[in-house]
């Protein structure tokens, strides 16, 4: 464990350097630590929920994500302390926190974009070569009518006819952003898409009509879908693009690299695990996940 052994000492000397054997002092472990709503424990050590939640906050993420990120931490801060690293009680999480960093800063140097092969990149390349194809992409813009009556249906008809008469389709786009004739009695809203492929999450009806469109400008006939009658202007087609191999080399090796560094990682953690080190409180964690208040997860 090279790794392990790296941070222990970066650590001990981040406190001022390490004392001789004679001159160091036993001090308590994170074990004997009284923990309050154990949801899981790791070694001779316990976390509580209010761990979780503070993780969870700390680091934006939900509170199983947060439980397995302390749980990863407690496992990597065990197999350090393996090597005989001690630390003051008030400076332990820090410690705890400063080693993991340390982990994952000796992973990266060992595993940069430029560490991976020529070999890798082509193969990776040639594997997911569908992943450096965009597909072509059409943007959009419509002028909707919120109703799906027939009296929703005559006015969007006769929205289409203008944009198809205007010399300027936007000039109606811009009438209608602003309250559109006197006498308009429906509701109506304007609205510009950005460029969609087919696969995109839109309104089944709007997508086809859009991509059966030969050429850019006002569509011919009114689209309905659950929001009401719309009349659209097809506005670009971006055509598919083909990024080349020179052209998608930066970012393969930075994926890769990333892919290496998490595998590392991972494999770490799990062999620790097999060890029997972690162990699930069942109802500590049917307790956490039911606590009301928790933080949201940021998105």
């Amino acid at each position: 464990m090279h790794i392990l052994i790296v941070i222990t000492v970066v650590g001990a000397a981040a406190l001022g350097g390490c004392k001789p054997e004679s001159e160091k002092i036993q001090v308590h472990r994170p074990h004997d630590r009284v923990v309050a709503d154990v949801v899981a424990r790791v070694g001779g050590g316990s976390i509580g929920a209010s761990e979780v939640e503070s993780c969870m906050v700390s680091e934006e993420v939900g509170a199983e994500a947060a439980l397995e990120r302390l749980i990863d931490e407690a496992l990597l801060l065990q197999e350090a302390q393996r090597f005989g690293f001690t630390e003051n009680r008030e400076d332990q999480r820090r410690i705890e926190r400063l080693m993991v960093r340390m982990m994952l800063r000796d992973l990266e140097e060992q595993n940069t974009p430029e560490s991976v092969s020529e070999e890798e990149v082509d193969a990776t390349y040639a594997l997911h070569a569908k992943r450096f194809k965009v597909p072509e992409r059409r943007r959009s813009w419509h002028i909707l009518v919120e109703d799906q009556s027939k009296a929703g249906e005559t006015l969007a008809k006769s929205i289409v006819a203008e944009l198809q008469r205007a010399e300027d389709p936007r000039t109606v786009y811009d009438r209608y952003a602003k309250g559109g004739p006197e006498s308009l009695t429906l509701n109506v809203k304007v609205e510009d898409l950005p460029a969609i492929s087919k696969t995109a999450s839109i309104k089944k009806p709007y997508k086809n009509a859009l991509f059966a469109a030969n050429t850019e400008g006002p569509l011919d006939e009114a689209v309905k879908t659950s929001y009401g009658w719309h009349a659209i202007v097809l506005a670009e087609i971006v055509p598919e693009e083909v990024r080349t191999l020179d052209d998608a080399e930066d970012e393969i090796r930075k994926l890769l690299s990333e892919q290496k560094r998490i595998g590392k990682l991972v494999t770490i953690v799990q062999d620790l695990e097999a060890q029997g080190l972690a162990q699930y409180d069942e109802q500590g964690v049917k307790r956490l996940l039911s606590m009301p208040g928790l933080p949201e997860r940021a998105e």
